[in-house]
């Protein structure tokens, strides 16, 4: 039996189920319907992933809000609604090909703990994994660092492409620090802590790290004008340098505003280039980039359920949802 046909019907309305009656209600329920008719061709294939794998019953119970993000700006300004819908069904095809459907219907219900990794002081830095929310515009998955329980860093990002055609990357839509009156000095004891490795760049080398191991050809890093909290951006709340993070990190910048680096597996420092008195600081910076790798690993690896392969039509490469559909009965009763 298709298990499609065991499940209740994903709507587009699911997505308000949070929401108490009223004007307010009856006022995004109108937006909702108008997004749906104008975004038709999305809305239908976006409805159809929803409705094609049990993994997606999950994630919609634990983030309902899930269903209507492909009306919103997320991970860049570059991609439209279809564009959206297409990159969602590619990274969450790769998701259920990995065995991590489950593990990202428990991290949208809260964090879940990958590994830890002690500093130089001997205190213990976390690796945690959120999926959909704190970032839900800016990334599918959100890996933390934590410190004494407080959250140190994040960064958001998704998978996108197909392994088969070698096309398979990801893209990061945000990269964030503490917050609060204490946050810099937070980040520099850390810096010290971690024999000198910035927590920032220590995250980017993570994903990118996840994604080279994983068949990833390369990352697309949001610039500064692409981010998809622009309305933040507008009244002067987002104060990250996105550009120059990357520049550093030698990403070349792209037409349409973003950048890119390509995955590659972590290089060993080459200690004739550095001074002596620095070697013995590098080693161990290099050697606790490997041991947060490992860490990182280990703990992807533990939650790996049986792979959940994707059912026809479902999380399908953007090439398989531009072909699908699901039926115009179907459709109309979804968008109810």
């Amino acid at each position: 039996m298709d298990m499609r046909t065991m499940m209740p019907t994903i709507t587009l309305s699911d997505g308000l189920m949070a929401m108490p009656p009223g004007m307010r209600r009856w006022r995004e329920v109108f937006k909702l319907h108008l997004r749906a008719r104008v975004q038709q061709r999305p809305t239908r294939l976006w409805l159809q992933l929803l409705n094609s794998h049990p993994a997606f019953q999950d994630l919609v119970q634990a983030y309902p809000h899930m269903i209507h993000k492909v009306y919103r700006p997320y991970l860049s300004l570059t991609l439209n609604c279809q564009q959206r819908v297409e990159l969602l069904a590619e990274h969450y095809r790769f998701i259920l090909q990995q065995g991590w459907g489950t593990l990202m219907a428990q991290a949208a219900r809260g964090p879940v703990r990958l590994g830890t990794v002690p500093g130089k002081s001997g205190a213990p830095y976390h690796l945690q994994l959120c999926s959909l929310h704190p970032m839900d515009r800016e990334g599918e998955m959100v890996l933390q660092l934590m410190h004494e329980d407080n959250v140190l860093y994040s960064i958001a990002f998704s998978f996108f492409g197909c392994p088969l055609r070698a096309t398979l990357g990801m893209r990061i839509g945000c990269v964030q620090g503490p917050k609060g009156q204490e946050s810099a000095q937070r980040v520099r004891e850390a810096t010290r802590d971690l024999h000198g490795l910035r927590p920032k760049t220590l995250m980017v080398r993570l994903v990118r790290q996840l994604g080279h191991e994983h068949g990833c050809r390369k990352m697309i890093l949001v610039g500064n004008i692409n981010r998809a909290v622009h309305h933040s951006a507008k009244k002067g709340r987002l104060f990250a340098d996105y550009n120059a993070l990357w520049q550093e990190l030698g990403a070349q910048a792209r037409q349409d505003g973003d950048f890119e680096l390509p995955c590659e597996n972590l290089p060993s420092p080459v200690m004739e280039e550095i001074p002596s008195k620095k070697r013995s600081e590098a080693r161990k910076r290099h050697e606790l980039t490997l041991a947060m790798i490992a860490s990182l690993r280990s703990g992807l690896d533990d939650h790996r359920c049986p792979v959940q392969i994707a059912l026809p039509g479902a999380a399908a490469t953007s090439s398989e949802v531009r072909q699908s559909a699901i039926d115009d009965d179907d459709y109309a009763s979804a968008i109810a």
